[in-house]
């Protein structure tokens, strides 16, 4: 009987998480980013005002302006620098993919003459895929990078939009912030959900810091060592490379080690030896950093971890790569809230019997 009560628990705690940032998250985000903002840069807003005699909603204004325009002049250049980077690749991708099939023609050349393996139908197979492929990329991609790249850039109409929404409820937010979190203090509700959500950010929150710092080195790390390498297409390599970094089970060996294996069959040896140095470079760096930046783990094992993303993917789309573990975390931590709660109500009752 207990032990269905407990399943039972589980499911509606976990259906109702879902059902929230499914279909609840999308309409609050800019006002919880707000509070994430707020609950960051009070403690450096306060640090101010002991020195300068302003308003809170005044420094936090200076603040988000300094840090908006910072962060539109990197996101300007670096958006310039990879939307060239990919218009170039999809100039060239007819080159690309007579490469391609030339390499692919090699291999089947060697393997029927070095083992006598008839390849004819795994070539027929390849081919017929990469027609398809390549199809859909012509048909769809490519028209759209090189022709209507601007079109992309009238979206950001809508990120202007959802940032001063964002601006404007940050300055209300931390005007007010400190008495609407004493007069929250008297609910028993806001008690359990600070608990959970302070819970969720000393764990999932450093976590998440942490991997975002390592992933920002690789991405680094690829990105510089692409670059000295002469690759055309650093920038857009070491993005991909990096974020597939951050992904259970798939590390920059993804990427890189089928690119020094081709070079080594092109007879590009020092490249190949290059880029087989960098995937060892960056494995070397997340393992001496994972310890150092991520001292206590979420307590998820890795195989669990790969298919909660792979659920998240499939439920949320592509920002289930982090809904899917933030969903299971906040499951864990309600979770535990409850039993936390169960052991004090019956604590309270043991002292008063």
């Amino acid at each position: 009987m207990e032990e269905g009560k407990k399943i039972l628990t589980v499911t509606g705690v976990t259906l109702a998480v879902y059902f929230v940032y499914r279909y609840l998250l999308p309409y609050v985000i800019p006002f919880l980013i707000a509070y994430i903002l707020v609950h960051l840069l009070n403690p450096v807003t306060e640090a101010i005002r002991k020195k300068l005699p302003w308003k809170k909603e005044v420094i936090v204004s200076v603040l988000l302006v300094i840090l908006l325009a910072s962060m539109t002049f990197l996101f300007y250049f670096f958006y310039c620098l990879l939307m060239g980077q990919i218009r170039k690749i999809a100039m060239n991708f007819d080159y690309y993919y007579n490469c391609f099939c030339g390499w692919v023609d090699g291999c089947c050349h060697m393997a029927e003459k070095s083992f006598g393996i008839q390849v004819d139908e795994l070539r027929d197979f390849v081919y017929s895929s990469l027609e398809h492929a390549t199809e859909q990329i012509r048909v769809y991609i490519v028209p759209g990078v090189v022709n209507y790249s601007v079109r992309y850039l009238k979206k950001l109409m809508d990120v202007g939009l959802f940032l001063l929404m964002l601006f404007v409820a940050v300055i209300l937010l931390m005007k007010d912030y400190d008495e609407m979190t004493e007069r929250l203090k008297e609910y028993t509700i806001y008690r359990h959900i600070h608990n959970i959500t302070d819970r969720m950010w000393k764990q999932g929150g450093m976590y998440m810091k942490a991997q975002f710092m390592i992933i920002s080195v690789i991405i680094v790390l690829c990105t510089a060592g692409l670059w000295v390498m002469g690759n055309p297409y650093f920038l857009v390599l070491g993005i991909v490379i990096g974020l597939m970094d951050a992904l259970p089970f798939i590390g920059t060996g993804t990427v890189l080690i089928p690119m020094a294996v081709f070079l080594l069959f092109q007879k590009e040896f020092s490249l190949a030896v290059s880029y087989l140095g960098l995937f060892l470079l960056t494995y070397v760096v997340r393992e001496f950093l994972e310890p150092k930046l991520i001292g206590q783990k979420l307590g998820i094992y890795p195989f669990v971890m790969i298919v909660v993303v792979y659920a998240g993917l499939y439920l949320y789309g592509p920002a289930g790569v982090l809904l899917g573990p933030v969903t299971l975390l906040t499951v864990m931590e309600i979770l535990r809230e409850f039993r936390v709660e169960k052991r004090e109500v019956s604590s309270r009752q043991t002292y008063r019997s």
